[in-house]
């Protein structure tokens, strides 16, 4: 492997950030009352250009856990999901040039929803997931190779190979792209107090990211 670190070449890319209310709201939508939740988020999200045709339901809804309010935010390729249990936040193909936007998205609107559904949370749960292009001449299966016993496990023709560490708070896997010819799909999943804000989360994942980009050769 090269002394030097080639910048990695990540064609897709998707993040999500679901959080875990310490008691569900019911009464928000049994007492039809979710739409405070609506008027709350759509005033937070408005510099975003979130408007009321951004914000839809599950109308076909078979039970409680498929209840969802949602708000879409096209600018940004992302979304904000809010269900009786908690909240799920996503974006495609976040870029890290455009953190400080989505950290301010995501911040105002988790605390547009604490204020409306007056509940706070009891767990944050981090994902980020990218696939990753070839970067130099030599390929990931020898790379990846490194981490894994080749023989002991038979697998000398394998077309890849794959790892994964887990650890009380953080895990990731590096493995095999389905969509990507010789390239890796690497996720990174972290959990996280309730107390910490988006700021600190990104900060910390951007530092999980160079970590394990740094084992294949590579860097942000």
């Amino acid at each position: 492997m090269p002394d030097e670190l080639t910048i990695a070449e990540i064609p897709q890319s998707f993040f999500e950030y679901r959080a875990n209310f310490k008691e569900p709201i019911v009464a928000f939508w049994f007492d039809r009352r979710h739409g405070e939740i609506v008027s709350a988020l759509h005033k937070a999200l408005a510099p975003w250009h979130v408007g009321f045709e951004n914000i839809t339901w599950n109308q076909a809804a078979k039970n409680a856990g498929e209840l969802q309010l949602m708000f879409g935010v096209p600018t940004l390729l992302a979304g904000i999901q809010v269900g009786l249990g908690g909240v799920t936040m996503t974006a495609l193909n976040p870029d890290w040039s455009r953190a400080p936007v989505f950290v301010s998205l995501f911040q105002t609107g988790l605390e547009a929803l604490k204020r409306s559904a007056a509940q706070d949370f009891q767990s944050q749960l981090v994902t980020l997931g990218f696939h990753v292009k070839p970067a130099w001449a030599r390929p990931f299966k020898e790379i990846m190779g490194q981490f894994v016993n080749v023989k002991a496990l038979g697998g000398q023709d394998a077309s890849m190979y794959g790892v994964s560490l887990y650890f009380s708070d953080y895990s990731y896997v590096i493995d095999s792209s389905g969509v990507i010819p010789g390239g890796v799909f690497i996720k990174l999943i972290r959990n996280f107090t309730a107390e910490k804000r988006f700021e600190e989360m990104a900060a910390t994942l951007y530092n999980d990211e160079e970590t394990v980009l740094r084992r294949l050769g590579l860097k942000l």
